[in-house]
């Protein structure tokens, strides 16, 4: 009886271990083979390769949208200091003696919330003056576009400038423009924008001719002053006063090569025209010389040449003073009347050339301006 109890006891146990040892033998394998890996690591890469193109889309979306909004924060700046002013600032301040106090952009401080550094600033003294000097070192993230590669660290970069039409004046009230035969070949020269022949004109030009000086004015928006104001020379305009129209007239644009310069310790807050604003093409009138038969407003936008829309981001820093970023096609650009539009590259040089003359309708002369409508 004991022996049977026993049996009955122990044989259950005993199949149950047989029954789980063949299942163990019989259980297929869970590791996966070397062609089922190499199958799993191309799917893998191939959906990598599907989706890296769109999350690199993605962020250069994101930082374009940086950049467009800090430089619609710029135009709003200065429409600010313009309502506030009656007067736009100047691109550049500058002695008698041509010694550089400060430009546009220390001016409109306290209108992109750095009115700190605005309370802090020596209006009496240069930029470059050890008291200036450290502010103009304090980084502004509204002053940089995302997209700058040529951002340093800790450093006063600057992405954005102004208008300055075709040029700048020397200190004798000179209309001067720079010339880029080639990238490492820079030519400040005059320019003669009435045609007369004449350059830097001390007398009036010949009857029924507008002046250098004249014509200058009506083709910039932006442009050097004497410091203090009121000095000799004195040139602003206000946004009233732009009877192009707002809506077809640029105020700013992107510039790689503008801010900080490791090679001179230029900051945002430098005042050379060259480092603040951004000029149409000298091009547009054969060697500097705006006379009959020798201006044609296409090659404002010329491709070949370096003074147009993109090309100066193969030049030096601080030396290519025209419209250029790194989003593929063109630049962002703020209009007089504060939207912005992305420019394309390829704009028609008379298109683009009208767009920067806030008074072209005006001009008469060789440089005469077709109106917009009229261009094909």
């Amino acid at each position: 009886m004991a022996f049977k109890v026993y049996m009955q006891f122990i044989a259950p146990r005993t199949n149950t271990r047989r029954a789980v040892a063949r299942h163990w033998r019989c259980r297929p394998r869970l590791a996966l083979t070397i062609v089922e890996l190499l199958v799993v690591i191309s799917i893998i890469g191939m959906l990598s390769a599907l989706l890296l193109p769109a999350v690199m889309m993605s962020r250069e979306a994101g930082r374009r949208a940086t950049c467009a909004n800090n430089l619609r924060n710029i135009g709003l700046a200065l429409q600010n200091s313009d309502a506030a002013r009656g007067r736009l600032p100047a691109s550049g301040n500058f002695s008698v003696g041509g010694v550089g106090y400060h430009n546009w952009l220390v001016d409109i401080l306290p209108y992109l919330e750095r009115a700190d550094i605005h309370q802090q600033w020596r209006f009496d003294l240069p930029a470059s003056d050890p008291k200036n000097l450290p502010l103009t070192r304090v980084p502004i993230t509204a002053l940089v576009c995302p997209d700058d590669d040529t951002v340093a660290p800790h450093e006063g970069n600057l992405s954005y400038v102004v208008n300055g039409g075709f040029g700048w004046t020397q200190p004798v009230d000179c209309p001067v423009v720079m010339h880029a035969p080639s990238a490492n070949n820079l030519q400040v020269v005059p320019i003669d924008l009435n045609g007369d022949g004449v350059t830097c004109a001390s007398s009036q030009p010949p009857a029924g001719l507008p002046s250098d000086k004249h014509l200058y004015f009506l083709t910039g928006l932006f442009f050097p002053e004497n410091w203090p104001i009121g000095g000799i020379t004195v040139r602003h305009r206000s946004l009233s006063a732009v009877s192009d129209g707002l809506s077809r007239t640029l105020m700013l644009t992107e510039n790689l090569r503008a801010g900080y310069d490791p090679t001179i310790g230029s900051t945002w807050a430098s005042p050379l025209p060259w480092r603040s604003c951004f000029f149409v093409s000298g091009y547009v009138c054969d060697n500097a010389k705006c006379s009959p038969g020798q201006v044609d407003w296409k090659r404002a936008n010329e491709r070949k040449l370096l003074e147009c829309i993109n090309p100066g981001r193969v030049m030096p820093e601080g030396e290519a003073p025209w419209p250029s970023s790194n989003h593929p096609g063109g630049v962002n650009a703020v209009y007089c009347d504060g939207h912005l539009q992305f420019l394309s590259e390829d704009i028609d040089g008379r298109v683009y050339g009208s767009l920067v003359t806030p008074e072209g309708h005006r001009i008469i002369g060789p440089l005469f301006q077709p109106p917009l409508d009229d261009v094909p």
